[in-house]
């Protein structure tokens, strides 16, 4: 009897370790694919793909004909599958619409309560006939869709949505439209990873549309704006895109749209205006973007915008000034942004009680400054901005400020910065991590680092003295890992460099060890772990014929 206990023990532990190696491979090697059916991803392939010119859903429709009818219609239809579920969505994908005759390709209607998703799908024109208010993909009324990896090209609009809700529009490709991508009264909408471009229109519009994000998308080339955001649209997110070569706007926001955010866009060679508000937008926020070389003004605030915040963005290269601020736009923020090389730094016509300071950066600039308007300050009772044509002296006291008031501004408000910038040398880096002395395996390391100066135009570092340099933009980042993998075992120097607008250099390093006497790879201890599980179940197996041969 104690025999069979101990064999049974045996038998447990063995069947309880081949579980959880065939339960850890299952679970780590299950590859959730797209159209895939199971509990987690129950999304089917559509039944098959075709070509057509007009399909209308409308879930209101209790009669169906060829081309319209309701959801229920369409499960039935050899182009869509799925059952309208969160984990069971409606598929559309890999058709093509070949469309003609002012007729809308596909078109979803009052459709509040199903899920779907469009995907990989070409809408085009069949260039024999009129393309004019020819729409691809057609929402109204509409919730919970996605339109995914889409090509839509030779037509009045891409993608239109009027009424709808909980729309997103990820990765599509948009090109020689009227508008690229269209919202009318839409909200909660997100529209990401698209590439908008050369349409005569804009890449995106939006009229009345509130809550939605803009991220992350191209919007190169189009007749009007790259994003252009009219009457009432308020608290969008517009967000990391780039907007190149647009003949109006990079970003436009016009009559009573408030509290948007526009951060960190890239806004290049347009041929207008970079940012542009107008007419009452007001409360917005636009920090952390670069509008360059655009025609006339990198960042307009223009009738009535008042409130808004501009802060912390690259305005350089633009032909007219770098920031404009005109007729009645009053109390707005501008603080901590560069102004570089542009024709005029930042201007001010007709505009009252801005605020203009907090180490703005003003170089190389035609004229650094020009203001027509009322009240205007230009420094606030301690600090003010940095003009590179107004650096020192800095002896009474040495606290950083010009001894001199900056009286260069232009303009009939005899404005004057009190507490101009003084130059304060190369940047000073401070490293927090790593340590001195800090030990690591071949996983490439992290650092967090800071810089202090007026303004650092870029920050990098070097494994091997100089031979290679990385360049890198936020304070916490991690060592590239190729070249941390070609660095020989042993003591590693690490030494960072800033560069200020002014052309000082900044060092600081610090000395680490790879894979050093004493330091365990974590690759290593893994290799251990197997080998150790592997090992203990053949030790059990031998024990257990062992055991067995004696019994016998």
């Amino acid at each position: 009897m104690k025999f069979k206990t101990k064999r049974l023990a045996i038998l447990f532990l063995i069947g309880l370790v081949f579980s959880l190696t065939i339960n850890y491979y299952s679970f780590f090697n299950t590859e959730l694919k797209p159209g895939q059916s199971n509990e987690v991803n129950n999304v089917k392939k559509p039944k098959t793909s075709g070509v057509y010119t007009s399909i209308i859903i409308d879930d209101l429709l209790i009669s169906n004909t060829t081309t319209e009818g309701n959801w229920a219609w369409a499960e039935t239809q050899e182009w869509c599958s799925g059952s309208g579920t969160l984990l069971d969505p409606y598929i559309i994908e890999s058709n093509i619409w070949n469309m003609s005759m002012r007729i809308d390709g596909l078109k979803i209607n009052n459709s509040q309560s199903k899920h779907f998703i469009i995907r990989n799908c070409t809408f085009k024109w069949n260039e024999l006939t009129n393309t004019i208010v020819m729409t691809g993909i057609y929402l109204r009324n509409t919730t919970h869709g996605q339109i995914t990896d889409n090509m839509m090209h030779h037509l009045g609009y891409g993608i239109r949505l009027e009424d709808c809700n909980n729309i997103n529009i990820t990765g599509n490709t948009i090109y020689d439209q009227l508008d690229g991508i269209y919202l009318v009264d839409s909200n909660l909408t997100t529209i990401s990873g698209n590439s908008v471009s050369n349409n005569g229109g804009n890449g995106v519009y939006m009229y009345n549309c509130d809550n939605n994000k803009i991220l992350n998308n191209t919007f190169n080339e189009n007749g009007d704006s790259g994003i252009y955001l009219e009457e009432y649209s308020n608290d969008n997110i517009i967000s990391g895109n780039i907007i190149k070569e647009n003949n109006y706007n990079g970003i436009y926001l016009y009559y009573y749209c408030e509290d948007n955010e526009i951060s960190n866009n890239f806004i290049n060679d347009t041929q207008d205006y970079g940012i542009s508000l107008h007419w009452y937008s007001q409360d917005n926020s636009i920090n952390n973007n670069v509008a360059n070389y655009n025609g006339e003004i990198g960042i307009e605030l223009y009738d009535y915008c008042e409130g808004n915040k501009v802060s912390y963005n690259i305005v350089s290269y633009n032909g007219l000034n770098g920031i404009g601020i005109y007729d009645f736009s009053d109390r707005n923020t501008v603080r901590r942004n560069l102004l570089y090389n542009d024709t005029i730094g930042v201007y001010i016509d007709n505009s009252d009680n801005n605020t203009i300071y907090e180490r703005n950066v003003f170089s190389k600039n035609g004229v650094h400054a020009f203001d027509d308007g009322i009240d205007n300050a230009w420094s606030s009772t301690f600090i003010g901005n940095y003009w590179d044509n107004h650096t020192d002296p800095d002896f009474s006291p040495v606290d950083g400020i010009v001894d001199d008031p900056y009286t260069y501004i232009g303009g009939s408000a005899g404005s004057i910065d009190y507490f101009p910038l003084a130059e304060d040398g190369a940047p000073v880096l401070t490293i927090h991590s790593p340590q001195d002395g800090s030990k690591y395996g071949n996983t490439a390391p992290t650092f967090s680092i800071t810089a202090s100066d007026i303004y650092v135009v870029s920050m990098w570092y070097t494994l091997d003295d100089g031979l290679h340099n990385y360049t890198f933009t936020g304070e916490d980042d991690t060592i590239s890992q190729s070249a941390w993998s070609a660095m020989s075992d042993g003591a590693i120097t690490i030494k960072f460099y800033a560069i200020d607008i002014a052309g000082n250099i900044g060092t600081a390093e610090v000395t680490i060890g790879k894979n050093l006497p004493g330091e365990f790879d974590p690759t290593i201890v893994i290799v251990i772990v197997v080998v150790s599980i592997i090992g203990g179940i053949a030790v059990i197996a031998i024990a257990y014929r062992y055991l067995k041969k004696r019994k016998m």
